[in-house]
Order: C-alpha cells, then sequence, then structure tokens
C-alpha cells in the first residue's frame, strides 16, 4: 500500500510575492517616491512571484497547516508539504493516536528541508497514520531566499519592460462588462510568449528555473 497524504493549511501567510515593491523599484531604478507605477509594478510581482512558484510546484509562502500521512508502511523518511520547518513550530504530531511529540520516539528533523526520519540508532520506524499540525514555508517576502530574491528581480525586471513595450500582442487579454472593454497583459507569462511555447523558456526564464531546481521536491 502506498503512503498518502492530505494537506489542509489552517493559516496561510499573508503575501505570496517573493520580493517587495521596492525592491523591484531598485531594479527598474525608479526613485521610491515615484507611486505612479505602483498598480504595475504590484501586478508584475504577483504574476511573476506566482509563476515562479508554480514552475516550483509549491508553496513558498509561511503557513500553520494539518498534515496528515495515512498508511504509512515501515519507512524511515517523511517530508513535509510546507517547509523549512522549525522544530519549535510543530504544534503536535501523533502516530495512530499516540503522542510522538514529547514521547522522544527517536526520530529526527532536517529544518531546511522538512524531513522526518527515523536513524537505525533511533529504534521505531514510521508505521500507521501520523497526524501533524505544523507550521512551515518563508515568512515573505523578508525570508525570502537571497537567490530567489534575486531572479524573481531579474524576471519582474524583464516582465516589466516587455509589458510597458506592448510588444507580444499574443499576450494581451480582455475583460468586458457590458459596452466597456480593458485590455491587460498577465504578467508572469513571458516564458511562454517569448518563445512561442509554454515549453520553450527565454534565457531568463532559463536562469529562473536553474535557482529553482534547488527549492523543488525531487521524490525518490
Amino acid at each position: 500500500m502506498t503512503t498518502q497524504h492530505i494537506l489542509n493549511a489552517i493559516d496561510e501567510w499573508n503575501t505570496q510575492d517573493l520580493i517587495t515593491l521596492d525592491e523591484l523599484k531598485v531594479q527598474l531604478r525608479i526613485d521610491p517616491g515615484d507611486v505612479t507605477k505602483d498598480a504595475e509594478l504590484v501586478m508584475v510581482i504577483n504574476g511573476v512571484s506566482q509563476q515562479m512558484a508554480g514552475m516550483a510546484n509549491r508553496v513558498f509562502g509561511y503557513a500553520k497547516v494539518n498534515e496528515t500521512f495515512y498508511d504509512v508502511e515501515g519507512i524511515r523518511r517523511l517530508y513535509f508539504s510546507r517547509w523549512p520547518v522549525k522544530f519549535a513550530d510543530i504544534e503536535s504530531m501523533t502516530l495512530d493516536g499516540v503522542d510522538c511529540l514529547t514521547a522522544g520516539t527517536g526520530w529526527v528533523l532536517e529544518e531546511k528541508t522538512g524531513t522526518l526520519y527515523t536513524p537505525p540508532s533511533g529504534g521505531s520506524i514510521w508505521s500507521g497514520d501520523l497526524d501533524v499540525v505544523y507550521s512551515g514555508g518563508y515568512k515573505l517576502p523578508e525570508e525570502t531566499p537571497a537567490d530567489i530574491k534575486r531572479a524573481c528581480s531579474v524576471a519582474a525586471r524583464e516582465d516589466y519592460y516587455t509589458y510597458i513595450r506592448g510588444t507580444i500582442l499574443s499576450g494581451v487579454r480582455m475583460i468586458g462588462h457590458k459596452s466597456a472593454r480593458v485590455m491587460y497583459y498577465p504578467p508572469g507569462q513571458m516564458a511562454g510568449m517569448e518563445k512561442g511555447g509554454a515549453g520553450q523558456l527565454s534565457p531568463t526564464w532559463n536562469a529562473v528555473q536553474q535557482v529553482l531546481n534547488n527549492y523543488i521536491r525531487h521524490w525518490v
């Protein structure tokens, strides 16, 4: 039987933006006091941050969640879906209803990767249903890792310049209500448009993907 896990968020972080408005203004050499472009810049940050999260197939923002691993059959390693996870941020952990957070059952936590492990010297291994309430992820944008912040800033700069040039007509979208029509470009979708297909990344987005590869859970 294959282990299944179910995650329900209890309290999500208030933003998934990987950079701040001021940080993008630095990239674009816009005076922090100039607020005339703020709406466009916020749209770009939102779009690029969402695309990067999608490319990494994860949620970066810090959150309190309830994650349950069902039908665990004698394995030593389990992975939290939201990470990193600090030991102090695990509120409860039960295995088949038995507390294993305070009982000292021989498991260890690798906080950076959110990995639970029971070493051979620890005795028991995970078997049964493991229910955990914990908080994990990054408190964005202050805790965004430096390499992701840099990648997001560069990608957002590229998206913004292309947006204001208005050269990629295939990226234009329209919202209509009665007689009103609003045309807009959804930032964060540069990767598929510049090369003519969603699977063909621009050089900038190829570089972004290389950075994100360090933050993707590679299941083994």
